[in-house]
C-alpha cells in the first residue's frame, strides 16, 4: 500500500504533465502550422522570383513546401480543436522527405561531370517525371501501412498486425529513410570537394558557382529532418518495446507526454525549409529581398535606396584633418 505522501506525489507529478501538455503541447499544434504557413508563403514567394523559378531544385523545394503545408493542415492543425482526434502512429506524410531526398539527388547532379547522365536530371523537362517517380516510390514504400489495415469485429477499421506495421514504419521511415539522405549527403560533399581540388577549379567554379549554391542548404534541411525523424522514432520505438512492461501509471503519464511532444516536434520537419534556406542561402536572402523591394512603388523605392547610398558614402568619408 502507498503512503499519503506517495499518493500525493504521484499525483502531483500526474497533474504537472496534464497542465504542461494543455498549456504547451497542444499549442504546437497551432503554433507549428502558423510558422509553416508563412514559411510556405515565403518558399513561393522567393521561390518564383525569375531568378530561381527555373532551377530543378527550387521546384522540388517548392512542390515539397505544397505537401508540407497539406500535411500541416491536413494532420496536425485539427488535434488544436480535438487532441483526442490525433492518432500518433499514423496520418503522418513522409512524401516531402523523398522531394528532399530528390533536392538531394539534383545537388549530387550538378557536382556530376557535363557528360555524366546525372546532368540530365537537372533538366527542366526532367523534374515532372521526376516529381512523378517520387511519388510512386512513396506509395510503394508505404504500401506496408494500407496492407496491414483490416475489418476488425466490434472495433471498426484497424491494423491487424500492430507489431509488424509498427516495425516496418520504424525501419523504412526512421532508419533507411535518414540513412539514404546522410549517404546522398557524404557523396555529395565528396564530388563538390574533389571539384574543387582539379586543375581547371577557377572554370568550373565559375560555372557551376549558381548551381552549387544550394549545397549548403540541403545540407542543414538533412540533418535538421534526421533530427526530428530520430527523435521521434526513438520514443515511439521505446514505447513499443516497453509497452507490455509494468509500469506504475506516473511513468506512463510521462511516456505518454513525450510521445506527444515528439510527435508534435517531427512535424518541424514540415517548416524547416524557408528558414533553413533564410539562414543558409545567401541567393536565398538576396533573392527574397530583391523580390520585396520590387512589390514597393519606385518613388518609394527610389527614395530609400538614394538614402541608403547617401549613408554608404558618408560612412566612407574621410575625416577631416
Amino acid at each position: 500500500m502507498l503512503s499519503n505522501n506517495a499518493i500525493s506525489f504521484t499525483k502531483s507529478i500526474i497533474d504537472d504533465f496534464n497542465v504542461a501538455q494543455q498549456n504547451f503541447i497542444t499549442k504546437l499544434s497551432l503554433i507549428i502550422p502558423i510558422l509553416g504557413l508563412i514559411g510556405f508563403i515565403g518558399n513561393v514567394f522567393t521561390f518564383l522570383q525569375p531568378t530561381l523559378r527555373k532551377q530543378s531544385f527550387c521546384l522540388y523545394t517548392l512542390v515539397a513546401s505544397f505537401v508540407d503545408i497539406l500535411n500541416l493542415f491536413v494532420n496536425l492543425f485539427p488535434q488544436y480543436f480535438n487532441p483526442s482526434s490525433g492518432n500518433l502512429f499514423s496520418n503522418i506524410s513522409d512524401i516531402f522527405t523523398y522531394l528532399l531526398i530528390m533536392c538531394l539527388i539534383d545537388r549530387f547532379a550538378c557536382t556530376c561531370g557535363l557528360k555524366s547522365r546525372m546532368q540530365r536530371t537537372l533538366q527542366l523537362k526532367m523534374v515532372p517525371m521526376m516529381i512523378f517517380f517520387t511519388i510512386i516510390v512513396s506509395c510503394i514504400v508505404s504500401l506496408y501501412s494500407p496492407l496491414s489495415y483490416d475489418i476488425l469485429p466490434g472495433y471498426g477499421c484497424g491494423t491487424a498486425h500492430p507489431t509488424e506495421n509498427a516495425v516496418s514504419y520504424i525501419v523504412i521511415h526512421g532508419i533507411i529513410t535518414p540513412v539514404t539522405m546522410l549517404i546522398f549527403v557524404f557523396l555529395t560533399y565528396r564530388k563538390f570537394s574533389q571539384s574543387r581540388q582539379r586543375v581547371s577549379v577557377v572554370t568550373i567554379g565559375k560555372r557551376n558557382r549558381f548551381r552549387n549554391h544550394f549545397i549548403a542548404m540541403v545540407f542543414a534541411q538533412v540533418f535538421a529532418s534526421s533530427f526530428f525523424i530520430l527523435q521521434w522514432i526513438g520514443m515511439y520505438s521505446y514505447f513499443l518495446a516497453t509497452k507490455n512492461d509494468n509500469k506504475t501509471v506516473e511513468e506512463w503519464t510521462v511516456i505518454y507526454f513525450l510521445l506527444v511532444l515528439t510527435n508534435n516536434l517531427y512535424y518541424m520537419i514540415n517548416v524547416r525549409s524557408f528558414y533553413l534556406s533564410t539562414l543558409t542561402s545567401r541567393l536565398f536572402r538576396e533573392t527574397m529581398i530583391k523580390g520585396i523591394w520590387n512589390l514597393l512603388p519606385n518613388d518609394l523605392y527610389r527614395r530609400i535606396y538614394q538614402r541608403n547610398v547617401a549613408i554608404i558614402n558618408t560612412m566612407g568619408r574621410r575625416p577631416t584633418e
